[in-house]
């Protein structure tokens, strides 16, 4: 759907159904690896045309997708995270994230309970003897609870969440997703992954840059990469979507 705004009470507000303008999009940009949080997916098993679609568009020979939750825009669809290479994925499984399952009364009078959340990991082969250790995630919107990322009471989730995003191998490491971190930066909110040490956060922004069709002023979705990696560019846009697109050139 294309993003025009928020109401009065800070809810989202789309027009139409255009998958197409997206698959468009993605074409243009030509990725050797793309990697999707909240992507339309058609069944619980997982299919989507829309992944599909991005696929035969981009190029890519290899996709998982990940089925999270029921689509709250669109009837009879879900979210789900994917991952989308030119790479060949030699190795692929998914881990789910402790779920503090917080409850909240929205604006509207809906009661919200919190959904699961996963972690996509796969090792890509790129060739030469190189392996690609990727995380990709949406991880838990605490700011729709009234609650804080950094709060006390959820620093054990925290611990555990850092673990699981750490790599399982020793090969080179790239991390992707919406972290949701509303109020503060990456580095602070997991020190464990050693940000501006063993990992660089190659795209960065400030959300302010993107209102009012962004919501916050912190920047919540993150690309990072081991250090050794050069990154040759990176931008950000914000099309059709509530979360701007973060694009980077890596030599590994």
């Amino acid at each position: 759907m294309i993003h025009v705004g928020y109401n009065d009470k800070k809810e989202n507000l789309f027009t139409g159904f255009h998958p197409n303008k997206y698959v468009e999009y993605f074409e243009k940009q030509q990725p050797d690896i793309l990697c999707l949080a909240e992507a339309l997916i058609d069944t619980p098993d997982g299919n989507s045309s829309f992944v599909e679609q991005i696929t035969k568009a981009c190029g890519f020979s290899y996709y998982r997708n990940l089925v999270g939750e029921k689509a709250f825009f669109v009837d009879d669809k879900y979210y789900g995270l994917s991952i989308c290479s030119k790479f060949s994925i030699d190795a692929y499984h998914v881990q789910k994230l402790a779920n503090p399952k917080i409850e909240a009364i929205r604006p509207n009078g809906d009661c919200w309970v919190m959904h699961d959340k996963f972690i996509q990991k796969a090792v890509l082969d790129l060739g030469q003897g190189h392996m690609l250790s990727l995380v990709n995630t949406h991880m838990f919107p605490f700011q729709h609870f009234n609650k804080h990322f950094w709060d006390d009471e959820f620093a054990s989730y925290r611990a555990q969440w850092a673990e699981l995003l750490k790599s399982d191998s020793n090969s080179l490491s790239l991390i992707t997703g919406d972290f949701n971190t509303v109020g503060i930066t990456i580095d602070k909110a997991f020190p464990e992954l050693e940000i501006g040490g063993a990992l660089q956060s190659v795209v960065n922004y400030d959300g302010k840059m993107f209102q009012p069709t962004y919501l916050y002023d912190t920047q919540i979705e993150y690309i990072l990469v081991s250090s050794v990696a050069k990154v040759v560019s990176a931008k950000t846009e914000m099309v059709y979507s509530d979360h701007p697109f973060l694009i980077a050139e890596i030599e590994l």
